[in-house]
C-alpha cells in the first residue's frame, strides 16, 4: 500500500475529499484514512482545539483588574474572562467591606 500511496495524486481523488488533500498533502490523506477510514469523524472547528492555548494565556496576562481588555483581545466575553480568572482581587488587596465583616475592634479585643 506505501508504494501505491507515494504515487497517488490530489487530483486522482473523488472530489469531495481534495480540499482536504490539499491542505495536508495526499500521503498524509492517505495516513488519515489509515486511521480513521470507514468510520463517521468529526473534525472540530480550530477555535475549539486552540482554547485550552487561548485560556492559558488569559491567565498569564490577567493582572487582577484587565478583564474588559483581555476579553477584547482574544475575542471572548467579559463575562468568560471572570470566569476564567475570578473577580480580579489582587493578593493582599481588602476588600471595602473586609473591616464590617471582622466587626469593629474593641479595647477588649486588642
Amino acid at each position: 500500500m506505501d508504494d501505491l500511496s507515494k504515487s497517488l495524486t490530489v487530483e486522482m481523488l473523488p472530489e469531495n475529499y481534495r480540499e482536504i488533500a490539499e491542505a495536508i498533502g495526499a500521503e498524509n490523506f492517505v495516513k488519515l484514512a489509515e486511521v480513521v477510514g470507514g468510520s463517521t469523524l468529526y473534525i472540530p472547528k480550530p477555535e475549539s482545539l486552540v482554547r485550552p492555548v487561548r485560556d492559558a494565556q488569559i491567565k498569564e496576562e490577567f493582572n487582577g483588574y484587565n478583564h474588559l481588555e483581555l476579553a477584547k483581545r482574544y475575542g471572548v466575553t467579559e463575562r468568560w474572562v471572570r470566569q476564567l480568572c475570578g473577580a480580579g482581587r489582587l493578593e493582599g488587596q481588602m476588600e471595602l467591606f473586609d473591616y464590617i465583616d471582622a466587626g469593629p475592634e474593641t479595647e477588649n479585643s486588642k
